[in-house]
């Protein structure tokens, strides 16, 4: 990502104007509000430090609520995950949908209040859940290759992506969550542990070396990025 030079840092060089018009034989023609001015500096956009940090939060789930997930997970029909677009083994695991039910309902009230929380930071349009949540275990020699969840046709509109790790650290090796230029502490391979981000920075899971890799994956939709 290439830095912004320093007098950009706060203010406008170039203001866009507020209508674009052109006439029958196509010349463009600009025109700004009375009184302003294309190259009048102005406040620019206000920041946001966030854009790319990878949330970590322990204790997300305790043990026997993991375990309710589990079971959940476990109680409805498995299949083969893959991808949009893509070669098939580009990812291998096995995924089951944890649909809107009287079963689930604490666990999609306990994903929405993560959600939020996370987003004090983030501070994206976020409206809800569009895609069921996603039970997913990694088996050995099963990975995820580097990806981004926001993408385009029915994904364009995530903004939060979110993975409870499910498993006990020592149930598996390897499955490692790894962030393009971004990393995650120990903390996150906690079972219980709920690692949050935008939806748009490159992750991956590693190829798992043994034992089997269970978590929990949601997705908070809003307004597409525009």
């Amino acid at each position: 990502m290439t830095s912004a030079a320093p007098d950009n840092a706060s203010h406008y060089l170039y203001t866009f104007p507020s209508e674009v018009s052109a006439d029958e034989h196509g010349a463009v023609a600009l025109r700004w509000p009375v009184n302003a001015k294309p190259f009048e500096r102005i406040p620019g956009p206000e920041q946001n430090t966030a854009l790319a940090v990878v949330q970590a939060r322990p204790d997300a789930l305790t043990a026997e609520e993991c375990d309710r997930v589990v079971a959940l997970g476990e109680s409805v029909p498995v299949q083969a995950g893959g991808v949009e677009r893509g070669p098939g083994n580009y990812r291998m695991s096995h995924i089951a949908w944890l649909a809107p039910g009287p079963d689930t309902e604490w666990l999609y009230h306990r994903v929405a209040i993560l959600f939020a929380e996370a987003n004090r930071a983030y501070r994206f349009d976020i409206r809800g859940l569009v895609d069921a949540m996603q039970y997913t275990m990694y088996g050995a020699g099963q990975h995820f290759e580097w990806h981004l969840d926001l993408g385009p046709g029915s994904t364009s509109g995530r903004k939060l992506s979110m993975s409870i790790q499910l498993s006990e650290p020592d149930d598996y090796a390897g499955g490692q969550l790894e962030f393009v230029g971004r990393t995650v502490g120990p903390e996150a391979r906690k079972r219980g542990t709920a690692v949050i981000f935008p939806a748009y920075l490159g992750h991956r899971v590693s190829p798992v070396d043994s034992g089997l890799r269970r978590s929990l994956v949601a997705w908070a939709y809003g307004p597409v990025f525009r």
